[in-house]
């Protein structure tokens, strides 16, 4: 079986999965990615190909005639690699609405269609239109889009929600994150057979390797009023709530700190916020750090994971290093992972006061801290790890393979 994957690039935390995938799933991976640098990654996300063990074809991107991204040469690419499988996500996706011989191109090469999406700012199908004129989600620059009632917006709107009701059905198969996927493909004609709710995972069997050797040169210390921040600093991730947080719990416990990792657009403005507060002295940035082993030694070092806004991949890292985890509404990959009162805790969005209320029941017994990170460790080894997560895919790439050669 042979997977190529379309992707706006190459971040460093995906690779490695899908090198296991390759390595231990005996599942041929090649990349297409976008030559120089792509429009459709989010700032501050760090690439790599250091370590990469799959193909990797850099094709030039072009503007297409409806503004979204597409690949030249990929008919070419195709032929010349023949996948079994080609796995798309967004802006990508709309090509095979757009430009319909591609659907009919792989058809005729037997070759099956996913999508793969984390659609936690999908409307259904039946909201759609209203949502997107209010505005629809926010970016990462945590802006509304913006809103209009005007008669072309709504059919400009119209025309957005028909061309994923359209390449939904297209697919043979899509791979979600969030177990309400099946709910809402379902609101636009899928058929749930189609849907494989996978969960989302960093390489565990890599971050367990490294937390072992860390843990066996015994070289840590462990600071539970410490709390840590991993991720790249834009907007949407709410750093600058999660440090007004920890300015109001020095005033109550002397030894809280704050480690936030990371780089990205907001660095200036969130150390012009530390400076402002004369907080320097016990919050502190490390910069962007994609070591593993430096990235776990921090982890181990730090009491409490808190992730303030957007995100995911770093609440399932933070677990593997046996962190307890407060946040509040993310990317949709937390509800599974986070359990409430048993390895972390979810405080309202946006809420100073419930986000310093959350730290200060941990902070009043540290003894938690200890426990829940325990059972944010144990989550990791049994529930949703590479391996569960992998196995999803693997479903999925069966069935559409199957559904192709009918």
């Amino acid at each position: 079986m042979k997977i190529m994957l379309l992707a706006g690039g190459l971040p460093h935390y995906y690779n490695l999965v899908l090198n296991k995938l390759q390595k231990d799933f005996g599942v041929e991976v090649c990349v297409v990615a976008p030559k120089g640098n792509g429009a459709t990654l989010g700032a501050g996300v760090f690439e790599s190909q250091s370590g990469i063990e799959f193909k990797v074809f850099f094709q030039e991107e072009y503007t297409t005639y409806y503004g979204k991204k597409f690949f030249k040469g990929l008919r070419e690419l195709i032929l010349q690699e023949k996948p079994t499988i080609l796995m798309v996500n967004w802006p990508y996706q709309v090509s095979f609405v757009f430009y319909p011989f591609w659907y009919r191109f792989l058809r005729s090469q037997n070759i099956a269609l996913i999508s793969k999406e984390i659609p936690f700012q999908v409307p259904h199908y039946e909201e759609a239109i209203d949502y997107y004129l209010a505005g629809g989600g926010v970016t990462e620059n945590q802006q509304a889009h913006q809103q209009s009632s005007s008669i072309l917006a709504k059919l400009k709107f119209a025309i957005v929600r028909e061309t994923r009701r359209i390449f939904s059905n297209l697919v043979d198969a899509h791979i979600n994150y969030l177990d309400e996927a099946r709910a809402l493909h379902a609101s636009y004609g899928v058929p749930s057979e189609k849907v494989f709710v996978t969960a989302n995972s960093p390489d565990t069997d890599e971050i367990f390797r490294v937390l072992k050797k860390i843990e066996t040169e015994g070289t840590v210390d462990h600071h539970p009023f410490r709390l840590l921040h991993v991720g790249r600093l834009v907007k949407w991730k709410q750093v600058d709530l999660l440090i007004q947080a920890a300015i109001e719990l020095k005033k109550k416990f002397p030894k809280t700190e704050l480690e936030i990792v990371g780089d990205g657009p907001e660095m200036a403005a969130l150390q012009a916020q530390v400076r402002a507060a004369d907080a320097e002295d016990y919050i502190h940035f490390s910069g962007g750090i994609y070591e593993l082993e430096a990235l776990g030694k921090i982890s181990l070092g730090a009491g409490i994971y808190v992730l303030a806004g957007m995100g995911g991949l770093s609440i399932n890292e933070a677990m593997c290093f046996g962190k307890p985890v407060i946040c509040s509404v993310a990317d949709g990959t937390e509800k599974r992972l986070v359990k409430e009162g048993i390895n972390g805790h979810y405080f309202e969005s946006g809420s100073l006061e419930d986000l310093v209320a959350k730290i200060t029941w941990l902070f009043h017994e540290p003894d938690k801290i200890k426990t829940m990170g325990d059972k944010s460790r144990e989550i990791i080894e049994n529930e949703i790890n590479i391996h569960t997560v992998l196995g999803n895919y693997l479903a999925a790439f069966r069935y559409s393979s199957r559904a192709a050669s009918r």
